[in-house]
């Protein structure tokens, strides 16, 4: 006796919901719009525009300061940071970077030993250390950041040590082969 009075409640329940599901149906139809009377047009990000990640967000993306590179003679990395790409345009080096964090400001810097040394095809060499302090930040969240530098310390340097004006440096960064760049003066 319960299970009919059960499905007799349920099949009721459900006839009721339908039923009022269709109800609303017909009140929200409204008549099609006349020629007069257009839909705004719908604002289409092109595809060269559109973000497929944070990643490619952080792509598009300017560094809001350009920082100054620091000689220091013994640079050390600090907290743990990804250099997704890098750039050189003129004197000043992009850098997109991501991290783990996202709960306490971070700080950035670039540092070299002051020294020039030759890659193993004999190129001209810089190698530089990227600094990051994370302020004690345990969060999770995948940070991505662009960061800029000026390197017209390294063009200066280079000239004062008697190599002339011009030249192309390999910069390697935190001694990983896999990101470098070429800056070219």
């Amino acid at each position: 006796m319960r299970l009919l009075v059960w499905s007799g409640i349920i099949c009721g329940l459900l006839l009721g919901c339908a039923g009022s599901n269709a109800a609303r149906k017909d009140e929200a139809q409204e008549p099609a719009a006349s020629a007069e009377q257009e839909a705004p047009p719908t604002p289409v990000t092109p595809p060269e525009q559109q973000a497929s990640s944070p990643a490619g967000e952080a792509e598009r993306q300017e560094a809001d300061v350009v920082l100054p590179l620091e000689i220091t003679e013994t640079p050390a990395p600090r907290d743990r940071l990804v250099v997704e790409s890098q750039s050189v345009k003129g004197h000043v080096l992009t850098l997109h970077v991501r991290h783990g964090g996202g709960c306490k400001e971070h700080r950035y810097g670039l540092a070299w030993d002051g020294r020039f040394t030759q890659t193993a095809a004999g190129e001209p060499r810089a190698e530089l250390t990227l600094l990051h302090d994370a302020n004690n930040d345990r969060c999770k969240a995948l940070v991505y950041k662009v960061l800029a530098f000026d390197l017209s310390t390294l063009r200066q340097e280079w000239s004062e040590k008697g190599h002339g004006d011009h030249a192309t440096l390999h910069l390697d960064f935190n001694g990983v082969p896999d990101q470098s760049a070429n800056f070219k003066f």
